[in-house]
């Protein structure tokens, strides 16, 4: 096993080095893990990201069921809020992939990570294309991760959806179109929040999830998001094509949600599989998961992944 030295940032080059993070459960090296570490010489650790308009939190259930099987392997799970979501600052511009995958570096320093770590990278969505992002910056130092994991998330430009599919599907786009219409407005409480999601065209599972993001104010409440710093991070990920990391054999596990390929398109689709069939990607289709993979099919999900930590 191999020892992978984190990239370091340049002192003073940028406005913040840490986003919100937590270990998941309140993990802490126990004595069995540290024995585990010790005999490899290494720490083992797991981050997790979320996608846009995400948070940490969501995926709290997932990583507490991964945890049990991980941990007694002396694994620890790191979770993450991107900037301009959850508790995490804004940032600086650019508000792109390559500044949130520095985020992502900045922010294992700052947890302690240490330089001999054994990282597998694992991102949802939006997340997944900063994990393939953090997997770029520490390729070309010669020092990938033993595993960079992605979640239905397309590698290339997204389809294009037609915008009464997008609102019936209640697309990442179409949700992103209704949190731009309420941002900023405020509501005596969560409830009538909701509520006004929900009138805008959001189902109540996600007019509930979305409200999950919010901040008292002196009046009441209001959603959390920098919404316009979220929009270009959104952008970022539709337009960036990162294809060219496929392009050679590496270590990198591709999750397709097989209730939402009409968001892949064919054209995607074709290039994952002969990528796939060539021994550049893993690959691996939950058939009956929508895009929110950890929700649909959380034991497909974890039963996939697994291995990656032996």
């Amino acid at each position: 096993m191999r020892s992978l030295k984190l990239w370091r940032p340049k002192a003073a080059s940028r406005s913040f080095a840490v986003l919100s993070h937590s270990w998941t459960g309140g993990q802490r090296p126990t004595e069995a893990s540290q024995k585990v570490c010790k005999a490899l010489e290494k720490a083992l650790e797991k981050v997790m990201m979320h996608g846009i308009l995400g948070s940490k939190s969501n995926w709290n259930t997932p990583s507490r069921q991964l945890l049990k099987t991980i941990g007694p392997q002396g694994w620890r799970i790191l979770q993450l809020d991107h900037r301009a979501h959850g508790r995490s600052p804004t940032g600086s511009s650019p508000h792109n992939l390559e500044s949130c995958a520095e985020d992502v570096l900045e922010t294992l320093v700052h947890a302690g990570v240490p330089d001999s770590a054994e990282l597998v990278v694992c991102g949802h969505s939006f997340g997944g294309k900063v994990a393939l992002a953090v997997l770029e910056t520490l390729r070309k130092q010669g020092r990938p991760p033993r595993k960079t994991w992605t979640f239905d998330s397309v590698p290339g430009c997204p389809a294009a959806i037609p915008a009464e599919d997008e609102r019936r599907q209640q697309s990442v786009g179409f949700v992103l179109e209704v949190v731009k219409a309420i941002a900023g407005k405020r509501f005596d409480e969560r409830s009538e929040l909701v509520s006004s999601l929900q009138d805008h065209g959001l189902s109540q599972p996600l007019a509930e999830w979305i409200a999950q993001s919010v901040r008292s104010t002196a009046d009441g409440v209001e959603l959390s998001y920098d919404i316009e710093i979220v929009g270009e991070l959104y952008q970022a990920y539709l337009a960036k094509d990162m294809w060219h990391l496929f392009d050679s054999s590496s270590e990198i596990g591709v999750i397709v949600a097989g209730k939402n390929r009409h968001a892949w398109g064919t054209k995607n689709l074709q290039q994952l599989q002969r990528r796939h069939e060539e021994g550049h990607v893993e690959m691996v289709t939950l058939k009956s998961a929508g895009h929110n993979v950890h929700v649909d099919d959380l034991p497909g999900l974890l039963k996939a992944i697994q291995p990656s930590f032996s």
